[in-house]
């Protein structure tokens, strides 16, 4: 049975976690010291601690949340915990023609449902990158025709549907302090993310393959990108995540090579960041952060990496447009106002753009949404 002590929570052998740790993440490699915020806090009404959200979301967009100290948290971290061992079981032990069956939708759902995979670029390699989505359809809203999961993922419904709902729980709760920050009349950014509207909110489970260690630095699988999200809440146990220092010139997505910091995964702690849904709905007064994943650092290299994602999204019929606060500067609107649903469209549309031309470069461009 399972301990509800943050000491007992946090040790790798707890949740039969030895697995998820095969090496120390090394001491030697330039880190980013990300705050650690309490969800407990968080939920009690901390007026400090949500002033720490506030700065740190209209900055950097990125930081660790304790789960440890409150039974919502400890429910998310547990299910977290479990769907990572289970989405090991089942993409090392299910014949990858049987995965290529869980197709994605079509449109923005390209991205919350469904099975993908990046080959390696050589021949008898494995596979550099794999996930699969779970989408929120399958349990809350409208039910997706043609949906359903595979055989080797629908033994599992409960737990995806569980950490669904936890995850919604922490997104709004963070979404609540950012309402209050930004004097926004109560619920304006929670109602548009409640869990039985119809939004594209998925549950993500990934694996990067590891690598030798002599095998170079370059990006797996995630360039440097933003979600098109507006809350994400990730569960990593291996170095790879990367975001840009705090003093870093960015331009576009363009970050020297030595202004990347590392992110160290912390027991107990989830990393959140905002999206680019609250870029838009406080014309950039929030940040959506950027970031990337590249081979994990050290001795962890040759090791595969395992993340579990909660992606929030907007209710699909929402319309993408600044919210009106006394904090919220005006300013003109540019183009057609979309709906959420569109304006994912709209952004698939330009992936598929970027893709065509940099194969038409020989190139390989992969984002994640």
């Amino acid at each position: 049975m399972l301990s509800n002590t943050n000491s007992e929570l946090r040790v790798p052998g707890e949740l039969g976690m030895q697995d998820f740790y095969p090496a120390n993440f090394p001491d030697d490699v330039p880190t980013i010291n990300l705050e650690k915020i309490s969800l407990c806090k968080l939920l009690n009404g901390d007026k400090a601690e949500a002033e720490r959200v506030f700065n740190i979301c209209t900055t950097t967009g990125f930081f660790y949340l304790d789960l440890l100290d409150h039974a919502t948290g400890r429910q998310a971290w547990s299910s977290a915990c479990s769907i990572r061992q289970l989405g090991e079981d089942r993409l090392n032990h299910t014949q990858k023609e049987e995965k290529l069956l869980y197709k994605p939708s079509g449109g923005v759902s390209v991205f919350d449902r469904g099975y993908i995979v990046r080959p390696a670029a050589e021949a008898g390699h494995p596979d550099e990158r794999e996930f699969f989505n779970i989408p929120q359809s399958e349990f809350f809203g409208t039910k997706t025709e043609g949906g359903g999961l595979p055989p080797w993922l629908s033994q599992d419904a409960a737990s995806f549907k569980k950490l669904l709902k936890s995850g919604n729980t922490i997104a709004c709760t963070v979404m609540s302090v950012l309402e209050k920050q930004l004097q926004l009349p109560a619920r304006s950014l929670t109602k548009l993310h409640r869990l039985n509207d119809d939004s594209g909110d998925f549950v993500r489970v990934l694996r990067y393959a590891g690598a030798p260690n002599d095998d170079g630095d370059g990006p797996v699988g995630m360039p440097a990108h933003k979600d098109a999200q507006s809350v994400a809440i990730l569960f990593t146990w291996l170095g790879g995540l990367q975001i840009p220092d705090p003093s870093a010139e960015i331009h576009d997505l363009n970050v020297k090579s030595d202004d990347w910091r590392w992110v160290r995964p912390e027991p107990g702690y989830a990393i959140v960041n905002l999206g680019d849904a609250m870029e838009i709905f406080t014309n950039q007064v929030l940040k959506s952060g950027i970031h990337r994943v590249i081979k994990a650092p050290g001795q962890q290299r040759p090791y595969d990496r395992y993340s579990v994602l909660v992606a929030t999204r907007p209710e699909n019929h929402c319309l993408m447009k600044a919210l009106k606060s006394p904090l919220i500067p005006v300013r003109e609107q540019r183009g057609e106002i979309m709906t959420s649903l569109a304006w994912g469209h709209s952004l698939i549309n330009g992936i598929r753009k970027r893709e065509a031309e940099a194969t038409a470069n020989c190139k390989s461009v992969v984002t994640n949404a």
